[in-house]
């Protein structure tokens, strides 16, 4: 997804996004920009379909440590 897009979708209230410092420059309304602290830590989710077969999903899958098996 390019970054504008991902701004865009906050924009219209569907999200937050995190973000590299230089797409600042792109300039919607009602987005704001935060820096996050360098030491600052979340945690992310995984989604997709138990039975989607796609070589792609079970690469993103390993690639995280989840075995892809595990979720059928």
């Amino acid at each position: 997804m390019e970054w504008q897009t991902a701004c865009a979708l906050v924009e219209t209230g569907l999200g937050v996004c995190l973000a590299p410092a230089s797409i600042r420059r792109v300039r919607l309304k009602g987005v704001a920009f935060r820096a996050v602290e360098p030491n600052a830590r979340t945690r992310v989710a995984v989604g997709w379909r138990a039975d989607d077969p796609s070589p792609l999903v079970a690469h993103l899958l390993e690639t995280v440590g989840r075995d892809p098996d595990s979720a059928r």
